[in-house]
């Protein structure tokens, strides 16, 4: 029963159907007898959507009732139909000036379309009439943006008709911004891309845009020869709407030379067509037009009646992007009147509302919009480019790869080899350079000791010896006198300080406190045999109450030995601090003074044997030696040695 009452109703609507145009009427009775002949409801419901589509120029009201009547009655309505009954239905909206209502529509559909991530034909249709319905709410940047995404979007599948369409969409928003030269450029492009796939499809808008855009250029034979091609083709297809613009262009162009009289004519011709189409967008457009003739006839009492018809219908529409042409006829009627109160006053609206019209579409952002596109647009065709040549080339590079891998793994394999000989090598040649330091620095030591111990030993005795007998040989001398007394006392002296010197040095060569008590004591004693009144020397060890690897407090002695040498020798400093700390990394050593100082970045050129011993001193024991000084600075000298048994060398 319930399909019954769906068919019925679709019967109903068919019969308002009945007075469509003659150029229709065949396509459309085909159409009604295949629905009554079909049975299966699918394909019913199919042909009822071509019918719908088929009137939405010329019966826009049985095109949205047999839309809506579909959605609303058919329970086995597949997404395809359903998107189709709903683009039918915003064309109805916008034939009758309800923007809001188609652009809400619209991109409800765009949402699910992109979500579902299929059918990107349904999605350029949808992005194209949102970028419509963004026209009529004067939204030209945000149509411009839609235009541009549909386009890409047709371009992705390649259908060549949609493409034409919104290249004329394009280059009409271009127009509608005053942007002739280029929306020309679009309007040939969309004519160019029909003609060149050999296609049937011919838009009169596009003819009547390209016209008008001459127009505005005033280029008056090129006006003509557009618009009748837009005329004949309007007519062909019997298409109303696009014979009234195509009048009203003409006429516009007739204007402009004065040829008043005529122009009159072509909107006499152009009324009963628009109002038979029903579309407040274009028919306040041509009141506003018709209003500016009157104008210029003189005839304003006419003319101020047409403009605020005009502007009452904008209003109550919506229709703001015809505020401004609006305006402009009825402050010329005003002007014309002698009125000129209220021309200054609808003047100073005109600037309004044509400050907010291109406050968002630039001549930046649309070039800036325009070049994304056509930069998306190259890389697409790129990337196809890329994609044709690698699917040619498959079959050579998965050999040339094969046959690289092959050589890489020969490579890695030897490479590898080289890598470990190389490492072992370099392995060995450390191994003997620790061993070479470490026996140059042991020898250096022994050397110290063998040396220490002859000059304690021997030269230190045999000192000792003769001061023993110059001591007992001065009780059986007779001195003549006490000056001869006092010269062999002096001698005795020097025996003695020599028997100390010989001492000193060896102690400093191997000093026993070093072997016996360790760094921190043997550093401590080694300082305090300095004279403090030739410089004051501060010491402060922590963490050294255990003993070292011999090797590092044997290293330390020696470092710690030359740097304080180096200052009492060439800094000329007062003040000495060394500072010694042992800790979980290692030992720390600093040596600061008030001296004179250096360039410590020229060290390396200028540094003598004491300087290089102590930094291959350091390394021996893989740690680390730096310099801080400047002339007139003094120096700092600071000295980490790592403890852990790897780097004992």
């Amino acid at each position: 029963m319930k399909q019954w009452i769906f068919f019925f109703r679709i019967m109903l609507a068919i019969i308002v159907v009945a007075n469509t145009a003659a150029a229709q009427q065949s396509k459309s009775d085909s159409l009604r007898k295949l629905i009554l002949l079909e049975k299966n409801e699918t394909k019913k419901t199919d042909l009822l959507l071509q019918l719908s589509t088929e009137l939405r120029d010329s019966n826009p009201d049985s095109s949205f009732n047999i839309s809506q009547e579909v959605l609303r009655s058919s329970k086995k309505l597949d997404n395809e139909q359903h998107l189709k009954a709903d683009l039918n239905k915003i064309f109805y909206y916008l034939k009758r000036s309800k923007s809001d209502t188609s652009l809400a529509l619209a991109e409800k559909n765009i949402v699910q379309l992109k979500q579902q991530g299929k059918n990107d034909s349904m999605l350029a249709q949808f992005q194209s009439v949102s970028g419509f319905s963004l026209m009529n709410l004067n939204r030209q940047k945000d149509a411009l943006e839609q235009f541009y995404s549909a386009l890409k979007t047709s371009e992705k599948i390649k259908d060549i008709v949609t493409q034409a369409k919104i290249l004329h969409q394009i280059g009409w928003a271009y127009m509608e911004l005053n942007q002739n030269e280029e929306a020309i450029k679009f309007f040939k492009s969309s004519i160019a891309l029909l003609k060149t796939n050999k296609l049937p499809a011919e838009y009169p808008a596009t003819y009547n845009n390209m016209a008008a855009c001459y127009g505005a250029m005033e280029k008056y034979d090129s006006v003509y020869k557009y618009i009748e091609l837009g005329i004949k083709i309007s007519q062909k297809k019997n298409n109303p709407g696009a014979e009234a613009n195509a009048w009203f262009i003409k006429g516009t162009a007739l204007m402009e030379q004065k040829r008043y009289n005529e122009a009159l004519v072509c909107f006499m011709n152009a009324r009963p067509l628009r109002e038979k189409t029903g579309n407040a967008f274009f028919i306040v457009s041509d009141l506003a037009v018709m209003a500016e003739l009157y104008a210029m006839m003189g005839n304003t009492e006419d003319g101020i009646k047409t403009s605020k018809e005009a502007l009452n219908i904008a209003e109550k529409e919506k229709i703001e992007a015809k505020y401004p042409m609006i305006y402009k006829a009825m402050a010329l009627n005003y002007e014309k009147a002698g009125d000129y109160k209220m021309a200054s006053d609808i003047y100073k609206k005109l600037n309004l509302v044509q400050d907010k019209v291109y406050s968002n579409a630039s001549q930046e952002a649309l070039a800036e919009m325009q070049t994304k596109y056509e930069t998306e647009k190259k890389e697409r065709i790129i990337q196809e480019q890329q994609f044709n040549l690698r699917r040619k080339n498959y079959l050579i590079i998965g050999i040339a790869i094969l046959v690289l891998l092959c050589a890489l793994l020969g490579w890695l394999f030897y490479n590898r080899t080289k890598l470990k000989q190389e490492a072992k090598f370099q392995a060995t040649v450390l191994t003997q350079q620790q061993m070479a330091a470490a026996a140059i620095l042991q020898a250096e030591e022994n050397e110290r000791q063998r040396i220490a111990k002859d000059l304690h030993d021997g030269v230190g005795q045999m000192m000792s010896a003769a001061k023993m007998n110059l001591s007992a040989f001065e009780n059986e001398i007779n001195f003549k006198d006490a000056e001869q007394k006092i010269s062999f006392e002096r001698i005795i002296s020097l025996v003695d300080e020599s028997c100390r010197e010989v001492r000193t040095v060896s102690h400093q060569m191997m000093p026993n406190m070093l072997l016996k008590k360790g760094l921190a004591k043997a550093v401590a004693d080694f300082l305090d045999k300095i004279d403090q009144k030739i410089i004051k020397i501060n010491l402060h060890s922590e963490g050294l109450n255990e003993r070292l690897e011999e090797n590092i407090e044997i290293v330390m002695y020696r470092i710690l030995q030359e740097s304080v040498n180096n200052v009492i020798k060439h800094s000329g400093a007062t003040a000495l601090d060394i500072s010694l700390i042992k800790d979980a990394e290692g030992i720390s050593a600093t040596i600061e003074d008030n001296g004179k100082g250096f360039n410590s970045r020229a060290i390396n050129d200028q540094a003598g044997i004491g300087l290089k011993n102590m930094k291959a001193r350091v390394e021996y024991l893989k740690g680390t030696i730096d310099f801080d000084s400047s002339p007139g600075n003094g120096t700092l000298v600071a000295i980490h040695i790592p403890t852990n048994k790897e780097n004992l060398g």
